[in-house]
């Protein structure tokens, strides 16, 4: 068969986007569209390995981790690596959910011109053709994603927006019933954010201990299963979550709340689409 390195490039870019796109929805990871272009870009670039002699074994399992390490790390970095890995290998196990759908339709149906070498993919087909197989690859991990990924309410899920002194920060936030603390001069709730999601919006030495107090500077005291301390808050000139106002303060924690998916934890009665679902619950 005659591969062509033009059609090769443009085939792995394209299924390397529906493959990054399924990690984001499962991970529930936030992706823009420069950072999915230069990921899709990437693995573009990985399908021209078809065009390398032949690769078996342990140097192809080896080869495929570093190139969906890449991916995850262009598409998602700066995630803790954690996420990184999460994200990896879950590219690696949707590339062999396509292959194996790809396998199966040569075996069912009469395709030719499809080829699988070095961990790319070669269709020496048409253009609809092409689109109907990767949908229907995306459409299989899709039921898998919703038949055995163990789903969280969209309701515990918000966009958490802080405004100060002219700057702000958007984070994905969840929703904690068992958040519960509140700054103790002025008794309202507090949100507890990661400190390198809210960006440029504080000092980087905010609240540290080696560092002079900051204007507006509190300390909220927490408790938690096995630990308790102090963190660092202030006073935001505006919030909002998912656009609705929120009177508040947000501490800042150095250590991550999640493998990637929310920077934010935000208290039950912060969140008005959660006491919204109470209300339309016990209405009758």
């Amino acid at each position: 068969m005659t591969v062509y390195a033009d059609i090769l490039f443009i085939v792995n870019l394209y299924v390397d986007a529906l493959l990054l796109a399924a990690v984001r929805r499962f991970l529930r990871l936030p992706l823009g569209k420069g950072r999915f272009l230069l990921a899709a870009l990437l693995g573009g670039v990985f399908g021209l390995c078809a065009l390398l002699p032949d690769i078996r074994g342990f140097p192809l399992l080896l080869l495929g981790a570093m190139e969906a390490l890449a991916l995850a790390a262009a598409a998602f970095a700066p995630k803790p690596i954690i996420t990184l890995l999460k994200a990896a290998f879950l590219l690696l196990l949707f590339g062999a959910a396509l292959s194996g759908l790809l396998l199966l339709a040569q075996c069912v149906l009469p395709l030719r011109g499809v080829l699988l070498s070095n961990g790319a993919v070669y269709f020496d087909i048409s253009a609809p053709a092409l689109v109907l197989l990767t949908c229907a690859a995306y459409g299989v991990l899709y039921l898998f994603d919703r038949l055995f990924r163990k789903r969280e309410p969209d309701v515990l899920f918000s966009t958490l927006t802080v405004t100060l002194d002219g700057k702000s920060a958007s984070l994905p936030a969840k929703t904690d019933t068992g958040l519960t603390l509140r700054e103790p001069f002025s008794g309202l709730p507090v949100i507890v954010a990661e400190r390198r999601a809210l960006g440029e919006l504080l000092p980087p030495d905010f609240g540290k201990p080696d560092a002079p107090p900051g204007p507006g500077l509190r300390l909220v005291p927490f408790t938690s299963l096995g630990a308790d301390g102090l963190l660092p808050a202030f006073r935001p000139d505006c919030a909002a979550l998912s656009g609705t106002p929120a009177d508040c303060w947000i501490a800042v924690s150095d250590r991550p709340l999640s493998a990637g998916s929310f920077s934010a934890l935000v208290g039950a009665e912060l969140a008005p689409a959660l006491h919204q679902q109470r209300k339309d619950r016990f209405s009758c």
